[in-house]
């Protein structure tokens, strides 16, 4: 009988070894699960790329879209014309086409056309060197020009309008 202590002793601690592996192995794996998650959370949070954010380049394929149907296209004569130049020895060279939104407009666009040219050649020769030659100066003469040429054909719609030559010497 006085084997049975010792016998229950080491029971006991092989019984306690078992357990305290149990219980480290279940620590462990939890932990390790914690990590775990809580660096997928961390990744996606810091170091993932953010969504794709709405820009102005997929703003302008969206009003792209939308103006894709192409209206009448109406054509001008080029326009030859000296710039604003203390010197006067530069001159612009500029063939102009504007997009209508009714086929219809363009007949009456084409007997507009000497108001069309007469605003195109008072505006033009108002400018200078300096600024017909930068891309936002060009960009200030289409928007300016798209305003009058609106004015002078309403009803009718100027939809937009194209710069198919464009010279300066």
């Amino acid at each position: 009988m006085v084997d049975e202590p010792e016998n229950a002793a080491a029971e006991n601690e092989a019984g306690a070894k078992k357990t305290s592996k149990v219980k480290l192995l279940i620590i462990a794996g939890l932990g390790a699960l914690v990590l775990g998650v809580g660096g997928f959370f961390g990744y996606k949070q810091f170091l993932a790329p953010p969504p794709p954010v709405a820009t102005e380049d997929d703003m302008v394929v969206e009003k792209t879209a939308k103006n894709a149907v192409i209206g009448e296209i109406v054509t001008l004569q080029p326009f030859t014309v000296n710039l604003a130049d203390p010197r006067g020895k530069r001159y612009l060279k500029v063939k102009i086409e504007i997009e209508l939104e009714n086929p219809e407009a363009a007949e009456r666009t084409t007997k507009a056309d000497p108001k069309l040219r007469d605003t195109v050649i008072m505006m033009l020769t108002s400018l200078s060197f300096e600024e017909v030659m930068t891309p936002e100066g060009k960009t200030r003469i289409r928007d300016e020009l798209l305003e009058r040429f609106s004015q002078t054909l309403k009803p009718d719609r100027v939809k937009n309008i194209y710069f198919t030559e464009f010279v300066v010497q």
